[in-house]
Parts: C-alpha cells; structure tokens; sequence
C-alpha cells in the first residue's frame, strides 16, 4: 500500500505509482438480430430441446448434417423451411421436436467387478516384466498372496421411465468366484508371498459402479458417442509429466471422446475446444494439476473440456457427452483397498527385493489415489502384484472404445409430428411462460409449412400476447389432395376468424392484424422435395432476403411488393392462377393472398395482406406489420436498457431515451418510413415518478392495389408535339 501521507519536512521520495488514463469506456452493444427470425420446430437426428438461435453451420453442427438432408428420416415440410432460411443466412429460433415413443437418452455405466481372492505372483526380469516359461510362454508363478482381481465391465439403462435414476447405481453381486483361506490370514498379508495357503473358502465377487455417461442429447445417434480411457506410462504416447505423482499424490489418466456415424463405421477422435484429441483427468476430487494449477478432476474437466454451455460470449457449442457422474464413494473404498494390499506386499518383501512403484511404503500419507485401477500398473509399467486386471472384461486402452447405449429415435411421422408442435406453440398464450422473455426469445415469424387444420389454430397462440410477432398460414397441407380455390377460400374464411380471437389491442381497439393467410399449392423447380408447397415458401424466403441480415438492417431495395420483386421464381405447377373478380373480392375480405399470371412465363403475387380488414389502414400491409414488430422489440429493449435509472431527470430520460430509439432504427428499414419516438409522462406518470410513457409514431405508405386505368383517343391532326408515332 503507497503511504502518500506526508507527515514533515523530513527528505524523502514518496512515489505514488501509475495511473492509467487509457482506459476507454466500451459502449454497450444489444445482441444483432434480424427482423424476419422465423420460429422453425424440427425433427432432429440429435441437439437439444430446448430453442436454440442458430444460423449457417452452427445449425447443422447443433442438430447434425443429416437433420436437414430431405432425404434422411428427420426430414419433413418445416425442415424444407429451414433450410431455406437458413440458405439466406436468415438465423433461425429452432425447437427440437421428440418422439412421445422415443428411448432413454443413449448412456453407458462404467463398472468394476472385484473378487477378493488369492492371485498368482509371478517371477520378475530386472524391469520389471514377468518371467517366461520357456516351454509354455507362460509367467512363471512363484507363489500366492491374498489380493483383488478386477473386471471392467459396461451395463446401461434402457427404459426411459429408468433413466432419471443416472448417477444412482449400486453395487451389486457379481458372478465370478474366489478363493481366500480360512483362519487368521495375518501370515499371507504380511508375509505377501506363500506356497501353500492351507484352508481356503470360496468368495463371490461385487460390481462397483465408477464412471457413468450420458449423451448430449436423446436419440439413436447418442449411441454413436463413446469415449476411449487409459492410464499412460513413461514411455508411451500422451504421457504426462511425471512430477505430478510425487506432488500431487494421485496417478492422471487420459480420456478421449470418439464417434462414429452409424454403428458400421469407424470410430474417430473429437478434438476438444482447445483443439487436443484427448484430456487429461484423475479420480481425486477437487484435484489440480501441481504442475499449472489447472482443475484436472474428471468431474470437473472431461464435460467442459469438448462444450460451452455456460459463457455466453462466446458461440454455444454441445459436445457429445452431457452428463458424467463419478461414483466417488466406490472410487475411495476400493482405491483404498487395493492401495493398502499393494503397499503391505511392497513391506513384506525381502530387503533388498527390486520393485518399481509410485507408493512410498515408508509414508504415512494417505496414497490411495496413486492406485491405477484403470491400467493395473505404475508409471514405469511395472504391473501390480496384488490387484490384477482379468483380461475377459472390457478392454481399456489408448485404441479400445465404450459407446453409449440404448438411444432410440422413436416415432418419427408427420401426424405426431403436427400434434406435438401444437403443444408446444400453445405456450406462447401462457403468461407463466418462459416464451414471453423476448430478451431470450427473440423469434419474430412463425410459418405454417403444412400443418393441418387444428395446428394451424395452435400456431395463432403465436401473436396471443406478444406484441413482436406475426404468424405466416397457408391453407396447403403437406401430404393431403390439393384444394379447390373455394375451398381455400372457405379455409381463409376459418382461419382468419380464428385470429379474430387475437386482436391487436384492446386498449386501442385494434383487431388483429399480425397474421397473414397464404392460398394455392405449387412444386419446386429443383429441389430433392418432390412433394407440393405453399408459395408462402417463396414469399418466406423473399421476407428472409429482404429482413434477414444478422445486423438487423433491411436490404436497399429488397422487398416484396413491385415487379421485379414480386414475381414468382421458385415455384412451378401452380394449383391456380386465374383467379375471377369475383372470387378475388372474396378471398380479399377473408384475407386470402393468392398468385397471379405475370405473362405468360411467369407468375407474380400482387398484394401481401394482412388479415387487418380496413383497407384504408397501412395495417393491411405486411411489411409495414413486421416494421411495428421490430419497433416493439425496440421498445422492449429501451426499456430493459433504462430501467433501474435513478440519475436521470424526466427532460434526460426522455431526451436519451428517445436517441436511444433513434439510434436503433437508423438506417433499418430501407427508407420505407418516418419513425418518430416520442417519451411523455402522463399525470399518472408524473403522481408515480417511477414511470414514463413512449410512443413511437409510424408514417407508411398504403399498399397499392388497385389500378382504374382509360385510353382517351384523339385525331393525329390534333397533336402539335414531335414524338414518334408509334
């Protein structure tokens, strides 16, 4: 601490250190999100349930590559949607859609089968190696001792209802057999070595649970995940620094995490994010590496060392394990066993008797964790004596894999399929919900892709209660007969009554307007989908091109309504085109949009309109409506901004407030229309003074559609201009 005190004149040099006046304040910067964020739910060969914000690789990376490949079993009409949002950059709210029927997330249980028994003690070259017969090949035994011998063996649990018990198994009886002999065995323990033992009785052995692994995420492909254990010596590849035995008094072992695509392929390492095909890890808990002081228990390492779920700045990357539960317990009891039989042998042993180990049979200290349970040797390689692996277990090696087991994909069809997104969409109408924090759910569209009559009800909860969203539906269904342009009408007719349930604002006594109906059926020109569509498909990627950039800024003179905009491109096979007068007055006041010939090549969609009905009103246009969405995440995110303020007068708030406001919209949306913020304080405002009030005022252009249009003919001798006759 700088003593700056001056007491007297006494001389002296008192230097009071830097100060750093570099330094710069770091404006704060809201998450980038684009306008048009469709809400995608999808069938997924794996990745989370929970909604995830993705966009170009980190979907298919989340959900895997065969997710959206339309010829693989996930695939279906909303995965079409999404690939093509995602084919404009257009980031995606994506919900994982599961099964009713599907299995137990894929695990596996590491076990170790121990039996308590006499083991064979074999001759031993100078290092270490056993003795050869030179007639059999086979270790020379040069006695028995009392000791353990191991079994690594794998179980799993393959009833889903079962599952929640992860991380509680019990040691249970095993079915191998020993001997250990009867009476005082005090000699054997101390002595180590004996020819003849006497008396022995049998002994059964017991199964303890050490290691246990869950997949990431439920499904068949967890079953793909595994990983690789081993305990390295001094001489192998991946060894680690020896100084870590004697200093941390625990011996490390190293894990990789391996996967294969489907269960006839090869196995291959996953390198984990600081990009090492491997991780190094020990049993003792709480443990850091002496050497770095990095955490090295396996339970606090191996699951964070290949994910980042927790840090937010950067990308959010799964890995393919999601749960390891370390039976510490076991751990401890038989490390301790084995530990203390090791060491009496060590002390038992003639002086002067060569052996290599990472005990200290002179210590006092507790060295259990120095136990490789895993290899069933030192660091040199020198093999236990008293603890012995059984070479008809499971194999643990450097090249041996473990995969989970037991995942299942369940019932994968387009009716359960419908059944569960209703379900799901339902929420948006629960105040209760999650779904209503716009912070974390910033989706802003939802479109019907296909989904029968009743999903497409389900899919109005979307626009319920927030004010920042507008739903896309289509009187299509994916798999059912083309309809007759009166029965979409009919169609229309319903659906826009449906949303009647859902008015804009009942303070105002606006009625619903967030809500756009889409008529006909068409094909893809060339796409792998050979099933029929609804032009929203176009028009949705039209919106995702205009108002899907990641920086939140609406393409220059993108948009939809116009030529060359609005002409059709992508779609051929129309179900109709020539829609009569009559019928388009009609499908107008349901609120059905339709397609139109262009010319005779192409076709064309000649209005996009809301379900508002006052076609006097700009409300009746659908970009203008996804306009006031964006303004109201605006709002929201002003007020998140601001709240809590307590250093600001009304005049600040309002003046910064309102910059705030004006700086977000700056340059957005293309020059379409004049925003005006406005923050005000109402009487009740100002009684309060925890409160204020912002209007944003919105000046757009009414959507054209209608043309009267005449030919007024006159003589050529009256015309005194020069143009060319034509």
């Amino acid at each position: 601490m700088t003593n700056s005190t001056i007491i007297n004149a006494a001389p002296m040099h008192n230097p009071l250190g830097t100060q750093d006046l570099s330094t710069r304040a770091l404006p704060f910067e809201f998450e980038s999100v684009p306008t048009h964020l469709p809400k995608q739910y999808i069938y997924a060969k794996r990745g989370p349930t929970t909604p995830q914000l993705v966009v170009g690789a980190s979907r298919n990376q989340m959900y895997g590559d065969d997710t959206f490949d339309l010829r693989k079993k996930w695939a279906n009409h909303s995965t079409l949607y999404s690939n093509m949002f995602n084919s404009q950059g257009n980031a995606q709210m994506i919900e994982r859609i599961i099964p009713e029927d599907i299995g137990p997330v894929a695990n596996v249980l590491l076990s170790l089968e121990v039996t308590e028994t006499l083991v064979n003690v074999y001759e031993r070259n100078p290092d270490g190696s056993y003795v050869l017969n030179t007639l059999t090949l086979e270790p020379v035994v040069k006695g028995q001792a009392i000791g353990h011998i191991g079994k690594w063996v794998t179980s799993t649990i393959s009833d889903k209802d079962q599952i929640h018990t992860f991380g509680e198994a019990e040691i249970q009886t095993g079915t191998s057999a020993g001997t250990l002999p009867t009476g005082d065995p005090t000699s054997v323990e101390l002595v180590g070595v004996v020819v003849d033992p006497g008396t022995t009785a049998p002994t059964t052995s017991k199964i303890y649970p050490i290691l246990q692994f869950r997949a990431s995420s439920v499904g068949e492909d967890g079953n793909y995940t595994g990983f690789r254990i081993w305990t390295p010596t001094e001489t192998s590849a991946y060894s680690f620094d020896s100084r870590i035995l004697p200093r941390g008094k625990y011996y490390p072992f190293r894990m990789a995490v391996v996967r294969r695509e489907e269960a006839s392929t090869t196995a291959t390492i996953k390198e984990n994010l600081s990009g090492e095909k491997n991780v190094l890890v020990t049993l003792a808990p709480n443990a850091t590496n002496p050497i770095t002081t990095g955490s090295i228990s396996i339970g606090d390492v191996f699951l964070d060392a290949y994910q980042n779920v927790k840090d937010v700045r950067y990308p959010i990357q799964l890995g393919d394990f999601g749960d390891v539960h370390v039976y510490q317990d076991n751990i401890d009891l038989l490390l301790k066993k084995f530990s203390d039989r090791e060491i009496a042998y060590m002390k038992a042993l003639p002086p002067g008797t060569e052996y290599s180990s990472d005990f200290n049979p002179d210590s006092t200290e507790d060295q259990k964790y120095l136990m490789n349970i895993f290899g069933g040797h030192s660091f040199s390689g020198w093999k236990y004596d008293t603890f012995q692996l059984d070479s008809t277990g499971t194999t643990l090696s450097s090249v041996s894999n473990i995969f989970n087991q037991s995942g299942s994909d369940g019932t994968m069809n387009d009716v359960e399929f419908a059944k569960l997104v209703s379900a799901r969409v339902k929420e948006y109408n629960n105040p209760n919900s999650e779904l209503q924090e716009n912070a974390i759910h910033v989706e802003s569209v939802m479109y019907d892709s296909g989904y029968p009559l009743q999903t497409k009800y389900d899919m109005l909860n979307f626009i319920a209660l927030r004010r920042d969203t507008c739903v896309f539906l289509s009187t299509f269904e994916s798999g059912a007969k083309r309809l007759t342009p009166s029965e979409e009408t009919s169609l229309a007719i319903a659906l826009r009554t449906r949303a009647e349930n859902f008015p804009e604002s009942d303070y105002f006594g606006t009625p619903v307007m967030r809500a756009y109906i889409q008529g006909r059926t068409a094909k893809l020109r060339s796409s792998t989908w050979k099933g029929d569509v609804s032009p929203l498909y176009e028009i949705g990627k039209k919106l995702a091109a205009y108002m899907g950039a990641s920086n939140g800024r609406w393409k220059i003179g993108g948009g939809i309504g116009g030529a060359p905009n609005s002409i059709m491109e992508e779609l051929t096979d129309y179900s109709a085109l020539f829609t009569p007068a009559l019928a388009r007055n009609r499908d107008w006041e349901a609120g059905l949009n339709w397609i139109m010939h262009f010319d005779r090549k192409n076709a064309f969609i000649p209005a996009t309109k809301t379900v508002y009905q006052d076609d006097t009103s700009v409300l009746n246009s659908v970009v203008t409506v996804l306009a006031i969405c964006e303004l109201n995440k605006i709002h929201d995110r002003a007020w998140r901004y601001f709240s809590g303020v307590d250093n600001l007068s009304n005049g600040q708030l309002k003046e910064r407030c309102e910059n705030f406001i004006n700086n977000a919209i700056e340059y957005k949306f293309d020059g379409r229309f004049i925003i005006e913020p406005e923050v005000y304080f109402t009487d009740a405002d100002l009684k309060r003074g925890y409160s204020w009030s912002l209007r944003s005022k919105i000046y757009a252009a009414n959507m054209k559609t209608v043309m009267t249009s005449s030919v007024a003919a006159y003589r050529l001798d009256d015309y005194e201009g020069n143009q060319t006759r034509q």
